[in-house]
């Protein structure tokens, strides 16, 4: 049988995608050209049954082939383009997948929806919401032979049982990513076009989970890397040795205190082991200095903070990650730098770096003072909780060292 061979001249990378997931559905070849210069250089090549020119043509043209309604077929189609720009500029698999159960539950109203991906060997429940009247609970995961039939073929799967649920396969360029269920209530029955909808949906989604899960990968080896240079970095300096790991780890000890989510808890941990990268393009000869900084080397040190933002921008981290790494310094009063900000305009994670941070470098040997005993440390944040410190963050740490100390007390007897 002849496969219809179509031209798609199109500028913008998302249409042609689209055109491709689903006209190669109907079993027509796709060509795309990008220009009319290219186009033209396409048509010299070989015999077209139909070129598309713009967008425009291209909606009329699949509303005609999926016999889709003009409000039904141009919103379908007008969505998946907008979750292609969506995966474009997300790199945070969570806000992916929140976005797509957006899209799907104010296209669809269903009763409920579930999102399970792959993880060592199961498929685990990510994300969800259902009706408040519903009772019956998400099964937490699935075991690969469970739902393996999902996969055997590319396409959404049907049951009914008091209502139709919808089985969408993920699939990446490489393995299984997951899948997608949709319950809707009694009586509501699914469209032939709704189910090709879902299935180019899913198809996005399936690569979209595949390019963050990359990008993560990629920047867990960068950081990974970065960490590894921070700590040569304090290894080469007796001074500081151990002290991001060390910050880090009092920052957790707040934060849990805190009640802050394990989101926000590797959001933390993630900033401490990066807030002093930027003194990598400090001189030695300031960082090291046995006595005072004068005015002009205190400015030059101050713009560790601008160097660690060119080092950590092309990493995509998390406005959190970066705003606690940037403004660390920043204090209570609005004296601190960069930006002297005050007290609620000084985002949660700096506040907490900014104590753990402090409390750190004042029990430890300094090129231009001797270390602090534990006791003194934390009279000097008493002393400045309210001024420079978050007294609220001051008073959990304290409390958390107290009790720290007296766990060693009890263990050694």
């Amino acid at each position: 049988m002849h496969r219809k061979k179509i031209l798609v001249i199109d500028g913008e990378p998302g249409v042609r995608k689209l055109c491709a997931e689903i006209l190669e559905k109907e079993g027509c070849h796709i060509s795309f050209a990008s220009n009319w210069i290219e186009g033209i250089n396409k048509l010299e090549d070989g015999n077209f049954d139909l070129i598309l020119l713009d967008s425009q043509v291209f909606l009329q043209t699949i509303r005609n082939n999926l016999a889709m309604t003009n409000l039904s077929g141009e919103k379908m189609i007008e969505t998946i383009l907008e979750l292609d720009r969506i995966i474009v500029s997300l790199t945070d698999l969570d806000l992916l997948l929140e976005k797509m159960i957006s899209i799907v539950n104010n296209i669809f109203l269903p009763e409920r929806i579930a999102i399970y991906l792959a993880e060592d060997g199961n498929f685990i429940l990510r994300k969800h919401i259902s009706k408040r009247y519903l009772k019956e609970e998400f099964p937490v995961s699935y075991g690969s032979e469970e739902v393996s039939s999902i996969f055997l073929s590319r396409n959404a799967r049907i049951t009914e049982d008091k209502g139709e649920t919808i089985t969408i396969p993920l699939f990446g360029k490489e393995r299984n990513i997951g899948f997608i269920t949709i319950k809707f209530s009694e009586g509501r029955k699914t469209k032939e076009e709704e189910i090709k909808f879902l299935e180019v949906f899913a198809t996005q989604v399936g690569l979209g989970i595949e390019k963050v899960n990359l990008f993560e990968r990629v920047k867990n080896s960068y950081l990974n890397s970065i960490r590894a240079l921070v700590n040569a970095l304090e290894a080469k300096d007796a001074y500081t040795k151990g002290h991001s790991e060390q910050v880090a780890y009092y920052s957790f000890l707040i934060g849990k205190r805190l009640g802050l989510t394990d989101g926000e808890l590797k959001i933390l941990r993630t900033a401490s082991y990066l807030h002093d990268i930027g003194k990598l393009g400090i001189r030695d000869t300031i960082l090291l200095k046995p006595g005072p900084l004068n005015k002009e080397e205190m400015e030059l040190v101050r713009k560790h903070l601008e160097i660690a933002a060119k080092i950590l921008e092309p990493l995509g981290l998390k406005s959190e990650e970066m705003n606690a790494c940037f403004y660390h310094h920043e204090r209570i009063d609005g004296m601190g730098y960069p930006k002297g900000l005050k007290n609620k305009e000084i985002p949660l994670f700096a506040k907490i770096l900014s104590v753990a941070d402090a409390y750190s470098a004042m029990i430890s040997d300094r090129p231009y003072r001797k270390r602090l005993t534990k006791e003194e440390a934390i009279t000097e944040l008493k002393r400045c909780a309210g001024e420079q410190f978050d007294g609220d963050i001051v008073n959990v740490f304290v409390k958390l060292l107290k009790e720290e100390n007296e766990g060693e007390e009890e263990k050694h007897g």
